[in-house]
């Protein structure tokens, strides 16, 4: 009786080898089997050669000192430590960085104009709430006159941010589309992806973004990777032209729509760009971006504006509120 069970098992392992295919000489794991997984899941597509990342931040040294704030009263949200490599390199080339204004008046009240005066140019990183129609007037007085503006930023998302017990749901917004429309730019409603893998830095959230055309912010990159990439849309009979425009192929991620995206525009001396974690230390030195982030920061130390602008509200008939 037990010969006889062992009999019956082997028999039936040997039906199950014929019925399978399997007789010793098949693919062992891991090796492409049709129908067992789609390509890129395969062993020899899972080690994806990664981007580059070395390389180093320039900043030119003109003849005089300026200086930079970096804005910290429209709700803004940054780590100042993932900054360090940008406000060194500015240091390095003897400029000066404010995190925040650091004179009496700051950002809340009349005193914005004054604020201004003080700075050869100001950078505003994911603003939260909005500017005041009066803020906004004197941005405008201020890049007519030679200041430089650049702004980072990202279309509202869904974060982790940290609470008191641990990290907890949060909502990232960009509350300046209003100051932005003035310069006839605007962020869209959503952010981008790209499944080529030639297309995005081994994450499809990751995408690529290539000059449209030449112009000193572009010198030098072919290709930019952003990481939480939204996009711009040009608004009204407007200056503002397309400095980068993200890879073929990209999407939006809520409406899936396909289409032509800007990433960076230009009106005069007001720089928008669709992303605000690229000049980080942990995205720097992805494929162009120092170079992207070097001619950046040139932009906004090569400005020439006077001691006196904007005027500050008294001093002549348009004021600054």
């Amino acid at each position: 009786m037990f010969v006889l069970v062992i009999a019956v098992v082997l028999a039936g392992t040997a039906i199950l080898s014929v019925a399978t295919g399997s007789n010793g000489s098949g693919p062992t794991d891991g090796q492409q089997i049709q129908g067992q997984s789609p390509g890129q899941f395969q062993p020899d597509a899972v080690n994806v050669e990664a981007d580059p990342e070395e390389g180093e931040l320039s900043v030119d040294a003109p003849e005089g000192e300026k200086k930079i704030l970096v804005d910290t009263s429209h709700g803004n949200t940054f780590d100042r430590a993932k900054l360090e490599p940008v406000l060194e390199a500015l240091a390095e080339a003897g400029h000066t960085v404010d995190i925040g204004a650091v004179s009496g008046g700051g950002f809340g009240s009349g005193d914005y104009n004054a604020t201004l005066q003080e700075y050869d140019a100001l950078l505003v990183i994911q603003p939260g709430s909005g500017f005041s129609d009066g803020q906004r007037t004197a941005l405008q007085k201020y890049t007519d006159g030679g200041g430089r503006v650049v702004v980072l930023g990202e279309p509202t998302q869904s974060a982790l941010g940290q609470g008191t017990f641990g990290l907890v749901p949060t909502q990232i917004t960009f509350g300046a589309n209003g100051m932005t429309t003035d310069y006839g730019a605007r962020m869209g409603a959503d952010l981008l992806y790209n499944m080529d893998d030639s297309a995005n830095d081994n994450n499809f959230k990751e995408i690529y973004a290539e000059p449209t055309g030449n112009s000193p912010l572009t010198e030098g990159v072919e290709t930019v990777t952003f990481s939480r990439a939204g996009y711009i849309v040009t608004v009204g009979d407007t200056d503002a032209s397309v400095v980068l425009g993200a890879a073929d192929g990209t999407r939006t991620l809520k409406d899936d729509r396909t289409g032509s995206y800007a990433t960076a525009v230009q009106n005069g001396n007001m720089v928008f760009v669709a992303d605000s974690d690229f000049i980080t230390r942990s995205e720097l030195y992805d494929v162009d971006n120092e170079v992207f982030v070097s001619n950046l920061l040139n932009f906004l130390v090569s400005g020439d504006k006077p001691d006196d602008v904007p005027s500050v509200p008294g001093q002549d008939d348009g004021g600054g509120f």
